[in-house]
């Protein structure tokens, strides 16, 4: 037999610490430089020798930082899992999150599980750096996430099924990849676009605005559930009164006030993406000088806390949020236990009227 390459020896020396309990998970192992002077060896070959270990899912690079041994402390080691579970969404101090969150942690908590909360800010950049690490450090045993811009093509998709191949449950929240075959967790936003529709149109309103988000899945199918409702009743669709906006629509409301508002003076009633577009688009309507319900109805969807407190009350769709970080968590952990789980969960939307809208119309 051959002599073992050198860097199958740091690999084997490093493996013979973990298994004596030497190193153990979240511990820094030796610098390049120290395992160069330690083995006699250059640089490339104790690089050779830490990929060979991040292969094998021994030990992870942080830049900066160093390499460590895969896992934390309370990590259970190979053939167990870890008692954290990840909570990945768009955002996390903002709007409905608070709520889903702290459902989520309330119901792990009492399983024994904790949670590492991460924010994508609807990036697709943020979203890979985040699934990246996850992937490579092995750190959790399971993952609730809301995608990102889920109506585009997503270059990430190969880091979830990575997660799936190494056995990490993976859970979506409100909106989901329809090409990944994983369960998903949401209100049934099809619903959720027929019922305030059909909200406005039993008010008398015949004359229908929106707007909708364009690069995400759920506003996709609510507006789907518009168009559905309008149809039902017989109503004309004119195109020109269906806006649609993207993730950073903000930075353009200025330049598109004038078409927004255009829509506002030949719409009686306009129902917006979700509550905080419904807030914004309401002050550019009383801005402008008209009123709200009189000369406009204006109708959102997910009942945020905000919705109550908008210089008119904002009539809405009520979106199930702390029954839904309930659900997610309980679907996950039933993954983790090895039990077979549903693909799709949607929960019921319903109605919440408050001032915003009135009867008939102009």
């Amino acid at each position: 037999m051959g002599q073992k390459p050198k860097y199958m020896e740091i690999c084997d020396w490093i493996k013979a610490q973990i298994d004596r309990r030497e190193l153990c998970p979240g511990d820094r192992i030796y610098s390049e430089n120290e395992l160069m002077q330690i083995f006699s060896v250059s640089r490339q070959t104790v690089r050779h020798a830490i990929s060979r270990l991040e292969l094998d899912r021994l030990v992870v690079r942080r830049r900066g930082s160093g390499t460590y041994i895969s896992g934390s402390p309370g990590f259970a080691g190979q053939g167990g899992h870890s008692r954290q579970l990840a909570v990945v969404t768009t955002y996390i101090d903002e709007y409905i999150f608070p709520k889903i969150i702290k459902a989520i942690e309330k119901e792990v908590s009492g399983e024994g599980y904790s949670i590492q909360v991460a924010s994508t800010r609807n990036s697709i950049e943020t979203e890979r750096i985040i699934l990246s690490r996850m992937a490579g450090e092995n750190l959790i045993s399971g993952l609730i996430v809301e995608s990102v811009r889920s109506a585009l093509p997503n270059p990430n998709i190969y880091l979830y099924k990575e997660l799936i191949r190494q056995q990490i449950p993976v859970v979506f929240l409100n909106s989901y990849y329809p090409d990944l075959q994983a369960p998903h967790v949401s209100m049934d936003d099809r619903q959720a676009g027929k019922r305030a529709a059909r909200f406005l149109i039993e008010k008398g309103h015949t004359q229908l605005g929106a707007v909708f988000k364009g690069d995400d899945g759920q506003g996709h199918l609510r507006y789907l559930g518009f168009i559905e409702a309008m149809l039902e009743a017989g109503i004309e669709i004119r195109e020109e009164d269906i806006l649609w906006i993207t993730t950073g629509y903000e930075k353009e409301l200025a330049d598109r006030r004038n078409s927004w508002l255009k829509m506002a003076e030949r719409v009686t009633a306009c129902l917006c993406y979700n509550d905080t577009v419904a807030g914004q688009f309401m002050d550019m309507c009383l801005e402008a000088g008209m009123r709200v319900p009189e000369d406009i109805s204006i109708m959102g969807i997910d009942d945020a806390d905000t919705s109550k407190d908008l210089p008119v009350p904002l009539s809405t769709v009520h979106n199930p949020l702390r029954k839904l970080g309930e659900l997610s968590a309980q679907v996950v952990m039933k993954m983790v236990q090895g039990e077979q789980v549903e693909q799709a969960y949607e929960l019921k939307p319903a109605v919440v009227e408050r001032l915003s809208v009135c009867e008939n119309g102009k």
